[in-house]
């Protein structure tokens, strides 16, 4: 199966899961409506790494699903909020208005928190999935995806790149921000995939590393989109991390150099992947979507 095939199946699969188990009982209808609009929509790539993971310790999507439409929900929140106008005031996302362009600016909020509280219980107050793997595993992949959401993760990346917007920033304080606002959740994604299936210390070590070097290959990747791609090409306003004077790779290092720190953090993620006595094929399949995707 091509990589476009298998990530619009998986997206499909996502989607439908959220849809039909989004609780519609004693919710307001706009917020209801708001909450699907805000998750469908996009590749659903860490919906896919996730399953590619787990596949490998023999964990199966179905079984998979409830985590998979959870991080995917969390991951809206976080696009959701990050268009807002107090933040990078972005009229596109998908290919479509921002949440909050059509749903206005005070569901902007309300939806994005929505969807980060409700993509945490999509999966722990699923009976099935608390049945297949129990609470113990439940509460370690709780405790990854916080870690990689909290303070010293996704939001205060996001506040980095808040503060270090205008400003000369060193390589690696944009490195660490990457690793903070893009790569931790990704690395999340994969490793939830190895704690479902079971992995030893050691694997889910070697997963950690490979999914924070892929996590830093994306966001290197979605930096060089944005100065080489049409708006219509990536679904969202292109250009505006030149306009806004993000601190980016790019920008620091210029598009050539980008791309050749991006490759070789691909090559070192692809060895640590190599490390571990399993089928990974899949996974590696996505990895190298990541660095090839054009939007």
């Amino acid at each position: 199966m091509e990589v476009e095939e298998l990530l619009a199946r998986n997206a499909k699969l996502v989607e439908e899961f959220t849809k039909n188990h989004l609780s519609r009982e004693g919710v307001p209808s706009l917020l209801w409506e708001s909450v699907v609009y805000g998750a469908t929509g996009g590749k659903k790539l860490r919906a896919s790494l996730l399953f590619a993971t787990a596949k490998a310790y023999h964990v199966g999507e179905e079984e998979a699903l409830p985590l998979a439409a959870g991080i995917e929900m969390i991951h809206s929140f976080s696009l959701v909020h990050d268009d807002l106008p107090c933040m990078d005031n972005d009229d596109f996302r998908r290919g479509k208005p921002s949440l909050h362009k059509a749903f206005g600016e005070a569901m902007g909020v309300l939806a994005g928190d929505a969807l980060l509280v409700e993509g945490l219980r999509m999966f722990t107050e699923n009976r099935e999935f608390r049945r297949a793997f129990g609470t113990r595993k439940i509460l370690t992949v709780l405790q990854v995806l916080l870690r990689a959401l909290g303070n010293q993760g996704m939001v205060g990346g996001q506040v980095l790149d808040i503060l270090y917007q205008g400003k000369e920033v060193s390589e690696r304080e944009v490195l660490d921000m990457y690793r903070r606002k893009t790569a931790l959740f990704i690395q999340a994604a994969v490793l939830c995939g190895g704690i479902l299936g079971g992995a030893s210390r050691r694997e889910r070590t070697l997963l950690s590393r490979f999914g924070l070097l892929l996590g830093e290959c994306f966001q290197i990747k979605d930096d060089l989109l944005d100065v080489t791609q049409e708006s219509t090409r990536l679904g969202k306003t292109a250009g505006k991390d030149l306009i806004q004077g993000k601190a980016t790779l790019v920008r620091i290092k210029g598009v050539l150099e980008a791309e050749r720190m991006m490759e070789e953090q691909f090559q070192r993620a692809c060895q640590v992947l190599e490390a571990l006595p399993r089928d990974f094929s899949e996974l590696l399949t996505l990895s190298r979507f990541v660095v090839t995707r054009d939007r």
